[in-house]
């Protein structure tokens, strides 16, 4: 909890494809555990709702974990390019 976030990545549209660029940016007030089994390449995995506070929107939303980066690593990742 208490993460800076952003989402990993949207698709706009057919014409230009993945964006990685991040439209807002929040902090995890909460992580909820997913009650479920889950198997990824022959391994169970945990997925987790976090529940964020968007800085831009003002607003909170509850969003599963795979479609959430931190922000730290985003940006590592960005100026690796």
């Amino acid at each position: 909890m208490g993460d800076l976030v952003c989402i990993k990545s949207w698709s706009t549209d057919d014409d230009f494809g993945w964006i990685s660029m991040p439209s807002d940016y929040g902090i995890v007030l909460e992580v909820i555990e997913i009650e479920h089994d889950y198997v990824f390449i022959d391994q169970k995995i945990r997925c987790y709702n976090y529940v964020i506070y968007w800085l831009i929107n003002q607003t909170t939303e509850t969003l599963p974990d795979i479609i959430i980066e931190k922000f730290s690593d985003w940006t590592r990742r960005v100026n690796e390019k």
